[in-house]
């Protein structure tokens, strides 16, 4: 008589297998998920801080790139009349989409008419996820150097 399926033993061995590849696996699957979340986190105040000078550039007034713990956001005069301050953009909850906290040395970073920092100080940005952290430094006149 011939022999259909698998044994209880082979089925056994098979899930213990399974259990210790993904024993190994996981943990490190969130970890470079981790540090990538990081790393996006990172690039979007990058970013923000680009689109800062460049709304400054463009509207010809200052603005303004907030920071909180959480989140950030970029305000400038408003075009149309250019009188009070409005928001450029969406305000990034970081916090929430990445899964981080910030902790910058400065609250805002404000950009003149030519795109240059009106404080004339380095700010630094860390980035910080539950087990991995990193930085972004914004130089004296309001240019990204480190990301």
């Amino acid at each position: 008589m011939s022999r259909r399926g698998f044994s209880l033993i082979e089925l056994i061995t098979v899930f213990v297998l399974i259990g210790v590849i993904a024993a190994i696996g996981l943990p490190r699957l969130r970890d470079g998920l981790e540090k990538q979340n990081v790393r996006s986190a990172k690039a979007l105040i990058a970013t923000m801080a680009a689109t800062a000078r460049g709304a400054a550039i463009q509207r010809g007034c200052a603005a303004t790139l907030n920071m909180t713990v959480d989140s950030a956001w970029v305000t400038a005069c408003g075009v149309n009349p250019p009188a009070a301050n409005v928001q450029v953009g969406t305000k990034k909850l970081i916090g929430d989409d990445f899964g981080v906290t910030l902790n910058p040395s400065a609250a805002t970073i404000v950009y003149d008419p030519r795109g240059i920092a009106t404080v004339f100080q380095t700010t630094t940005v860390q980035v910080i996820g539950p087990h991995n952290q990193d930085s972004v430094v914004v130089n004296q006149v309001g240019k990204v150097i480190k990301q």
